[in-house]
């Protein structure tokens, strides 16, 4: 028996044809067990001959919760083709749960095309026989979403993680789950990285506005630092007011955080040690003349309030709690008050 390492590459040495036949996909008969279509229609046959092959309402079949994809695109045309030319090849389902229902194996898009076509109400299917290997059968998925169309990185991140996942109960590192990915070790981090992103970087991906992975990487490490500025610069390319194009700028953010990052480490081992050796002050030190601000901007992203303050040509950007808002708040109407006061006595 050739090893899945020899599966996948057997699979992906193969070509999917799409021409003329846009539900035709070569990893379903794969997991059949057929070889081309000769070997398909036989295995059709015997499907049929087993009590295997079933023809069904399309109601009569549940989803993969597990399916990478969670959007589907296309379905019009894919829709169009089956009801002008017909079901070219069943969807593979499980056994029939408790429910009565067949789980999707393999297929999915073909039935939720069938789902929504008013020509067409029943789907052809055949159970698979024995069990199916869980890692090799993501791994298909994933190659056949990427290959018909590009999945949303953020799909396509949580079924890496996934992927992750079982190679680690099966003993297996990281490293072999990005060679079963066929990615480098690198390229799985990034993809990965994208999973715990903030919403406002995940619904690029999300709504379609890109997927580009280099580009959500960069906006969801900046964002851990400066959360703020990603959201402006997110709404100045939504806006069309970006200066230059989103992977530069969403670079140049990612080493601006990079580098705020390392500052600010060495800002607090300089205040620890400077504690240390602090001397009493004396009655006669003059304390610092304070900077002044050019501007203070209090913004709430991601359920978090975001105090910005300018000084000069930098920004320095803190999160702050509740209740310290609050307190700020208080803080801020008792000295308004007081100066409105102190100036009403002065125009007496």
């Amino acid at each position: 028996m050739s090893s899945l390492k020899d599966k996948l590459a057997a699979h992906r040495a193969k070509k999917t044809s799409v021409t003329g036949d846009a539900e035709r996909v070569s990893s379903v008969s794969e997991l059949l067990g057929a070889d081309g279509d000769s070997d398909l229609l036989e295995m059709v046959e015997k499907a049929k001959t087993d009590g295997r092959y079933l023809s069904l309402p399309a109601d009569s079949f549940l989803p993969d919760h597990n399916q990478p994809r969670k959007t589907f695109e296309r379905i019009d045309e894919l829709r169009s083709s089956i009801e002008s030319k017909g079901q070219l090849q069943p969807i593979l389902v499980g056994d029939r749960l408790p429910s009565g229902k067949y789980p999707i194996i393999a297929g999915e898009r073909r039935w939720r095309a069938i789902c929504e076509s008013s020509l067409v109400s029943e789907v052809q299917a055949i159970i698979r026989a024995g069990d199916v290997d869980e890692l090799y059968l993501l791994l298909m998925q994933i190659d056949e979403n990427n290959q018909r169309e590009q999945i949303p990185a953020v799909e396509n991140a949580m079924a890496m993680k996934r992927v992750v996942d079982i190679c680690k109960s099966e003993g297996h590192d990281r490293a072999y789950a990005a060679k079963m990915l066929n990615v480098s070790p690198s390229q799985l981090s990034k993809h990965l990285a994208l999973i715990d992103a903030p919403i406002i970087v995940t619904s690029l991906s999300v709504y379609g506005e890109t997927q580009d992975v280099e580009v959500l990487y960069n906006l969801a490490k900046a964002s851990e630092i400066k959360p703020t500025e990603v959201a402006e610069l997110i709404d100045e390319w939504r806006s069309g007011e970006l200066a230059t194009n989103l992977r530069k700028a969403s670079k140049e953010i990612a080493v601006e955080a990079k580098q705020a990052k390392k500052e600010g480490k060495a800002q607090v081992k300089d205040a620890e040690s400077g504690s240390k050796g602090a001397k009493e002050p004396r009655d006669n030190d003059v304390p610092p003349k304070p900077k002044k601000a050019s501007a203070v901007r209090l913004g709430f992203y991601n359920d978090v309030f975001m105090l910005t303050v300018e000084v000069g040509n930098k920004k320095l950007s803190f999160r702050v709690e509740a209740e310290a808002v609050i307190s700020l708040k208080g803080n801020i109407d008792k000295n308004w008050s007081e100066l409105c006061q102190s100036k009403k006595q002065q125009s007496f």
